[in-house]
């Protein structure tokens, strides 16, 4: 039998694809993470109710028709709240970032409560954990990590993130400085009278019995935080050692305003420009959220919540100072 050619067409090579992952479209993102954000939150609200007494409503201002227009009525808190959201965000901070600047920013508001109106422990806890797993959870299902929390980013002083002993010694630097400063603030009697004047405070025993340690535990979280969000994304943001660019030097002769001002008010490394940000961010966000939650307490005065925060804010300056240095390291250093 003779063989039968079948003529056929050339096979069609059809290449191999990595399956893409379907994802949000950009402008979506950030209203469903308010909306997450707000659901998150009064969903463990009403979980947390009950088993948490009323104290926060006991030392809470009876709202009346005024507060419907003040600046820390519920409107201008949920209006703030979104803005922070939106601002993080635009930011380009991540689920650490995130859940760091909520401790900090509500770290003054629960030492009040904790110190000075007398309010569990259990109840100020559940407040914190609340607002840090409201803005954490959504962030950390629409953001990844940034560069500073991915171990295969290759950072010139990924080994400072790395280490456990600079992180840690950083950190408890940073509890020192707060603890530090609010109980120079307290044994001074500066922090206690100012505190009587502007606050309708009910009883000031648990603030005469304080020491440095007691004051250091109760804001221990928040100097982990502050080594979150001020010192890493500083050491994070150093250059890779290699070629440099040429910079044209100054020249005061032909140099504009703009370039003057540069010149002689921001002429810091990255890293240190960084640390500054970082910094002005926090003491902004503290000062405005710890003045709104403080004005809903008995007997608040304006004058008296945002000069508590300034002493927050304070602190946080002192502590960027002393961070100003940490990570500066040479070049070619390296590791055994």
């Amino acid at each position: 039998m003779a063989d039968v050619i079948i003529e056929r067409d050339e096979p069609v090579v059809v290449p191999a694809r990595r399956p893409q992952r379907t994802r949000l479209p950009a402008p979506l993102r950030v209203p469903i993470l308010i909306v997450l954000n707000l659901g998150i939150k009064a969903m463990l609200w009403q979980a947390a109710s009950s088993f948490l007494s009323p104290e926060l409503g006991y030392v809470s201002k009876a709202p009346t028709d005024d507060d419907l227009y003040s600046l820390y009525s519920p409107l201008a808190r949920l209006i703030t709240k979104i803005a922070t959201v939106y601002i993080t965000w635009a930011r380009g901070y991540d689920f650490y970032d995130v859940s760091a600047l909520a401790i900090l920013t509500n770290a003054p508001y629960a030492y009040l409560l904790l110190t000075y109106y007398q309010v569990t422990a259990l109840t100020v806890a559940a407040h914190m954990n609340i607002e840090v797993l409201s803005i954490a959870i959504p962030t950390y299902l629409l953001r990844s990590r940034a560069p500073a929390h991915r171990s295969n980013v290759p950072l010139r002083n990924r080994f400072l993130l790395n280490s456990v002993w600079v992180q840690s010694t950083n950190a408890l630097l940073a509890v020192c400085v707060y603890a530090v400063t609010i109980y120079v603030a307290q044994r001074t009697g500066v922090l206690n009278s100012f505190l009587v004047t502007y606050f309708d405070i009910p009883s000031l025993e648990a603030a005469y019995l304080e020491n440095q340690f007691t004051v250091a535990a109760k804001i221990f979280a928040a100097g982990f935080a502050a080594k979150e969000f001020l010192l890493n994304p500083s050491i994070a943001a150093q250059s890779e050692s290699g070629p440099v660019t040429l910079v044209e030097p100054f020249d005061s002769s032909t140099a504009d305003l703009k370039a003057t001002l540069k010149h002689n008010f921001w002429y810091f490394d990255r890293r240190t420009k960084t640390l500054i940000k970082q910094t002005w961010f926090l003491c902004a966000f503290q000062v405005a959220t710890t003045t709104q939650l403080c004005m809903t307490l008995s007997g608040a005065e304006f004058n008296g919540a945002a000069g508590y925060a300034g002493l927050w804010a304070m602190a946080n300056v002192i502590l960027a100072s002393w961070w100003v240095w940490v990570g500066d390291t040479d070049t070619d250093y390296e590791v055994n």
